[in-house]
């Protein structure tokens, strides 16, 4: 039987924290692009308009498509360049196909979620929703700002 073991001077022994600072760093620049991806799902150039009374979007939808409509009729998403309605229409078409697709019971559960600009031609809302709504989507929300500056 050996007795306990003794360090021999002036040898220390120090774990090695590289292998950690590197999982931390890759875990840190994950979250940061995750953010800067959700961040540009909600375009800051799209000024909401103000609501009276508003509820939170439902936490308990699974897939969620953002699309941003300026006040010059544009339609905006993440990854796309600005589209027209028509474009959009198309662009739509595509997502429905994907997420059918992709349904497990063949149901598909995506929730449109409008940000229209507040000097958005109602008309022009109105028009991106029908599409929305022609192309097979049937769960839409409408973004607004409460009172108090608050999105919903």
């Amino acid at each position: 039987m050996h007795g306990p073991r003794t360090l021999t001077p002036g040898v220390s022994a120090a774990p090695n924290l590289t292998p950690l600072l590197d999982v931390v760093l890759q875990l840190l620049m994950f979250f940061i692009i995750c953010t800067n991806f959700k961040m540009e799902e909600a375009s800051t150039d799209i000024m909401l308009p103000a609501a009276q009374s508003a509820r939170p979007v439902d936490k308990s939808d699974v897939d969620v498509l953002f699309v941003n409509l300026t006040g010059e009729g544009k339609v905006l998403v993440l990854g796309r360049e600005p589209m027209s309605l028509l474009e959009a229409k198309y662009w739509l078409r595509q997502q429905y196909e994907d997420a059918e697709r992709n349904a497990r019971d063949g149901k598909v559960n995506t929730a449109i979620i409008l940000r229209a600009a507040r000097d958005a031609d109602y008309e022009k809302v109105y028009q991106l929703l029908r599409i929305c709504k022609e192309q097979g989507f049937k769960r839409f929300n409408v973004r607004a700002l409460t009172i108090s500056g608050e999105p919903t």
